[in-house]
């Protein structure tokens, strides 16, 4: 899961899933919407209109990113037989208000709702995976390199494999899934 791209699989032929940021596609309306509704007066039909509005605005945002988690989910549970996801801590990072905006827009948490319960109708598994990591380790052998979140790159010292860092994580949660816990 990010916030470049949505998510970013584990197959090198696969491309990343594009990140649709509805909320951001609709934060000017959004925008325009609340201020009406703040420049109304207090118990008017105006007001009581301008919230309405606004309500279907956020509608509109929710349920679009709804049907993106479906129709996502749905891919993935048809393509694979077992899936492996980052079990996050997304309460926690949501705190840092640098990205809880893009965290909170991308809706990772209803996403992995949603590709359980379609795996489990269709008899896959979804397998939860300590995300500890993932992005630091080298997915072709194991070295460690600490590495900032701006960087997009990542670099292997020992065995000198260049990935981009969501892949590079992406492959050592598959490994990691494989595992077990």
């Amino acid at each position: 899961m990010g916030i470049e791209s949505f998510a970013t699989l584990s197959d090198d032929e696969a491309a990343p899933i594009a990140n649709p940021q509805y909320f951001r596609g609709a934060e000017k309306d959004l925008k325009k919407a609340q201020r009406r509704v703040s420049r109304r007066v207090k118990g008017s039909k105006g007001r009581k209109k301008a919230v309405r509005v606004m309500a279907k605005k956020h509608l509109k945002v929710k349920r679009q990113r709804r049907d993106f988690h479906f129709k996502e989910a749905g891919k993935l549970v048809n393509q694979y037989q077992s899936i492996k996801v980052e079990d996050l801590n997304i309460q926690g990072m949501v705190k840092n208000h640098h990205l809880a905006k893009s965290i909170s827009d991308a809706g990772w948490g209803q996403f992995i709702m949603i590709l359980i319960f379609k795996a489990e109708e269709a008899g896959r598994t979804v397998i939860k995976v300590n995300p500890a990591y993932t992005s630091q380790d080298c997915s072709r052998c194991g070295h460690r390199n600490s590495i900032t979140l701006a960087t997009r790159i990542y670099q292997c010292s020992k065995c000198r494999l260049v990935i981009h860092r969501d892949r590079n994580g992406a492959k050592r949660i598959e490994q990691k899934g494989r595992a077990g816990p």
